[in-house]
């Protein structure tokens, strides 16, 4: 049980607040019911703001409603008109890498600068030292 079903379970009977408070002085329980109503009005004044608030949405979905009916707009139709956004494409520039084989053949293979290599380009490089770009064939 966590602490707020706790004190909700020791509050939610007169029994219970008796034996709670049973050794506590008039002026202190005074004090303590009048801190309980200070927050009670604070969260009392907090769900009128936030009803406030959703009244004033309310309204404002009634206002567009009664202007799309006013000029023959229904919510398809605003579906109908969104207008889907061109995909992006990467932008990856290919070039043509020439290499040679451990058995000396000379391979031309086309690609990005970035990503997986064939393995005998990989080997290629690991031999020789070279970068990619290197590599490319002019």
């Amino acid at each position: 049980m966590n602490v707020f079903e706790e004190i909700q379970h020791r509050l939610s009977s007169k029994t219970r607040i008796r034996s709670l408070f049973k050794d506590v002085h008039a002026e202190d329980l005074e004090r303590i019911i009048s801190r309980m109503n200070d927050v009670l009005a604070e969260k009392l004044e907090a769900r009128d703001k936030e009803e406030e608030k959703r009244q004033a949405k309310i309204e404002s979905i009634e206002a567009i409603k009664q202007i799309m009916s006013d000029r023959g707009v229904s919510l398809d139709d605003l579906g109908a008109l969104e207008i889907e956004a061109p995909k992006k494409r990467r932008n990856i520039q290919k070039y043509t890498f020439e290499y040679q084989t451990e058995a000396g053949d000379t391979v031309q293979w086309e690609g990005a600068t970035t990503g997986r290599l064939p393995r005998d380009f990989q080997a290629y490089l690991d031999r020789t030292g070279k970068k990619r770009l290197d590599c490319v064939a002019e």
